[in-house]
């Protein structure tokens, strides 16, 4: 995810409002040959498309461009209504950027300084012909200079948006074209906007009409051409002083936070219209940022971050360089981007070396990491020897670690090794364990709370009986309930410290084995490096039968590979839990709806609070509902049993994150069909749960319980994002207050109301783009 401050500060492009963008034409210039309409792109695609399909400069140099406008079956639309905005721009002799024809001096009413800024032409300026069918020409009132580059690549970008029965449209165009009849030789594409789309789904910016990349770096040129004159000065916003061009505005957005401008106190902020301020300072890219591939993959040019690297792309992110003074860059004083690639090579020889492969090196993914790969093998009644565990005997767990290569590893050599007790797979829910009538709530890893029985945790380092071949066996300590039932999983995390030649990272207050470091007190040092990885285990789950004839794995609603499109590779591109935790089939074993934040909360003792729910189905959109969330979701970060029992809490308002995407697409997450309410399956089958509050007293060790409370389950995943709303008393619910286990009367599957109705449907990947508002 996206952060920001909880305080709030508004964002530009980072959070994806949907809308549609066309597929744009791409062909040579000139010619009057007649145009056949683009058939339509299917049902769910955009009702309103702009596709261009020839663009030209008449003898008096005024550009003209010709495109349709239809509908999502191909059918002509008319122009009136639309608003539509003509874009022109002429691709420099090296490649790199688009200089627009189009300009506009924006003065700033704070500084008084002016700036040459990239602009359009509304519709309005020039003249329209209708040619029939859906087919328009647009004729610029723009001129271009005489003695302008007719040989040179341009390219033209249509941004147009509607209304059709009360639903606004959005479609972008572009069309490159080379004005004296030749062949498009080259054109500038950095970054393919599915990539962006991957998160963002879909991109947008200025209010929602700008969806397309290829469109954005007409206008976001780092610096202005006066055609005229052949003079350049770069494109800044007028009241900071910042550039504006795509390779600086992208990176600096993305690296937001982690900025080294931003951590010595230096917001990164863009004032845009009306005086808008567009702060980026909180904004945390939802992986490492060193992954360049995320975004530079697919695209003609995407890999011209390494083959041609510039002091403005490279001093975007490393924005405490000064190339002119030679301050923090290695290779001293840079007076040009002349000599970059002569130290800084594209492919690496070495991790960690200074080619801008290796510089990008992640430690977590580096080769010099063994890796640590585990195989639960069977899971046997430690009394009966059978698969099938009944209730009140003890799980035997028959497991294998081994190394990337297939080498052994004993547990005794991870600096971490836990096996994850939890049931049934119905839900997953608090049971009784000991055996003595009661439920005990809380984390059972935690000093609080050692005898919670949420789920139940064993280290099996040092009890495991070597089997041989990298194989041992683990008896739990723990038996199942006497009232167990169903099926029950058995789930294996765990990690080990390697040193990583080369690389260098800041180091936290604790040691990479998870042991507090004494000399801080728990303190962060920002100062302090090492070069330490945690080569985590990838979660493995084991289902095993306790009274089901077979076993019967959890429902599969979402899955680690869906949250990796913007994350990446859990544990190595992005952590939690300090990378133990990776796969979404493990984290229900113990983000289960009897699982709260009682063991981490610390009121003043003698005081009275309210835990937050954090089952997995709740904690997981409230997180990605973020800043929109209108109700504080409270979570309490790790701290070290070493500092029981005077710890400090630790919170955070989820409200900080800030999603990039849309959060209508229920699939951009989801399995398939997952989310709807189906009488019988998902979250109204039999045996789920709805998640649990607790009211506690803090005493010195102890926390007492005085009570607890159970949400139903259908209103607890719809009022996670909904929050505003209570269909149970009626508050914020059109309907007014309805039983808990009424929803699926009006939200279920095929009714008007129903929850895959007002979410957008299933969409494939180009449909994300071309979707309507």
């Amino acid at each position: 995810m996206l952060r920001r401050s909880a305080a709030g500060s508004l964002r530009v492009l980072l959070v994806g409002v949907a809308a549609a963008v066309s597929v744009a034409a791409c062909g040579g210039g000139g010619g009057d040959h007649a145009e056949q309409r683009p058939p339509g792109p299917g049902a769910s695609a955009n009702e309103f498309n702009v596709t261009i399909t020839d663009a030209s400069i008449d003898s008096d140099n005024h550009p003209s461009v010709r495109f349709f406008l239809t509908d999502s079956h191909g059918d002509a639309l008319p122009i009136s209504g639309v608003r539509i905005r003509f874009l022109i721009a002429a691709l420099e002799h090296d490649g790199s950027e688009y200089r627009d024809y189009i300009t506009t001096v924006q003065t700033s009413p704070t500084t008084n300084v002016a700036a040459t800024q990239a602009s359009f032409e509304d519709v309005s300026k020039g003249t329209v012909e209708d040619l029939g069918g859906g087919l328009f020409r647009y004729t610029f009132a723009l001129t271009l200079p005489d003695g302008f580059d007719a040989g040179a690549s341009h390219r033209i970008g249509i941004f147009a948006d509607t209304t059709i029965l009360g639903v606004a449209y959005v479609s972008n165009a572009i069309f490159d074209f080379v004005p004296a009849g030749a062949a498009v030789p080259e054109v500038h594409n950095p970054v393919l906007t599915e990539k962006c789309n991957a998160c963002h789904d879909p991109l947008e910016a200025h209010g929602g009409f700008r969806r397309d990349v290829r469109l954005c770096i007409i206008c976001h040129s780092s610096a202005i051409t006066d055609f005229s004159t052949g003079t350049t000065t770069p494109q800044i916003d007028p009241d900071t002083g910042r550039n504006i061009g795509f390779r600086e505005l992208i990176h600096k957005i993305h690296r937001g936070k982690e900025l080294p401008s931003v951590q010595a106190g230096i917001p990164y902020q863009i004032i845009g219209f009306m005086q808008s301020v567009a702060d980026f300072s909180d904004v945390e890219f939802p992986q490492d940022i060193r992954n360049c591939e995320k975004c530079h993959e697919g695209a003609p040019h995407s890999d011209w971050h390494k083959t041609r690297p510039s002091r403005q792309a490279c001093g975007s992110c490393h924005d405490d360089v000064n190339f002119a003074s030679g301050e923090h860059h290695g290779g001293g004083p840079q007076p040009s981007d002349n000599s970059c690639s002569s130290c800084h090579l594209a492919e690496a020889d070495h991790e960690f070396d200074i080619s801008v492969e290796g510089a990008h090196t992640i430690p977590t993914l580096s080769e010099q990491a063994p890796g640590v790969q585990a195989e639960i093998l069977s899971v046997t009644s430690q009394e009966t020897g059978s698969s099938t565990v009944a209730p009140g005997e003890h799980p035997v767990v028959t497991f294998r670690l081994t190394t990337n290569a297939g080498d052994a590893l004993a547990p005794a050599s991870l600096n971490a090794l836990n096996l994850t007790l939890s049931g049934p797979t119905a839900d997953y829910y608090i049971q009784d364990y000991n055996n003595d009538g009661a439920l005990t709530p809380g984390d059972p890893t935690s000093p609080w709370t050692p005898g919670a029985e949420t789920f139940k945790q064993e280290s099996p380092i040092a009890d495991a009986q070597d089997a041989g071949s990298g194989t041992f066996i683990y008896t739990f300590k723990t038996g199942l309930p006497r009232n167990a039932t169903g099926t029950y999983a058995v789930g294996i995390e765990g990690y080990r410290c390697v040193t990583i030649q080369g690389a260098s990272q800041r180091k936290g207050g604790t040691n990479c084995s998870g042991r507090l470091d004494p000399n801080r007190n728990g303190q962060e040092d920002p100062g302090e490096v090492f070069n330490e990885i945690r080569d985590a285990i990838p979660n493995q789950v084991f289902y095993f039968a306790v009274t089901d004839p077979m076993p019967v794995p959890r429902r599969t609603v979402v899955t680690t590979e869906q949250c990796g499109a913007c994350h990446g590779v859990f544990s190595k591109d992005f952590s939690v839990h300090g990378g133990l935790r990776n796969s979404t089939v493990y984290c229900p074993l113990c983000h289960n709806p009897s699982f709260d934040t009682l063991s981490r909360q610390l009121p003043p003792i003698g005081e009275t609070a309210t835990t937050t729910p954090i089952d997995f189905k709740v904690l997981v959109h409230k997180i990605h509902r973020g800043e929109n969330l209108t109700m504080p979701y409270i979570l309490y970060g790790f701290l070290p049993p070493a500092l029981f029992p005077n710890q400090t809490e630790a919170p955070m308002d989820v409200r900080a994150i800030v999603f990039p995407g849309d959060l209508r697409d229920c699939e951009a997450c989801h399995q398939p069909a997952t989310y709807v309410l189906d009488p019988g399956h998902g979250v109204v089958g039999p045996g789920v749960h709805g998640p649990t509050t607790r009211q506690f007293i803090r005493e010195e060790r102890t926390k007492t319980v005085v009570a607890e409370s159970m949400a139903p389950a259908v209103v607890a995943v719809c009022t996670s994002c909904h929050d505003d709303a209570d269909p149970v008393s009626g508050v914020n619910h059109p309907a007014g207050p309805q039983p808990p286990d009424s929803c699926a009367t009006c939200h279920g599957v095929g009714h008007p109301l129903s929850v895959e109705r007002l979410h957008f449907p299933p969409l494939t990947p180009d449909a994300r783009i071309t979707r309507p508002n």
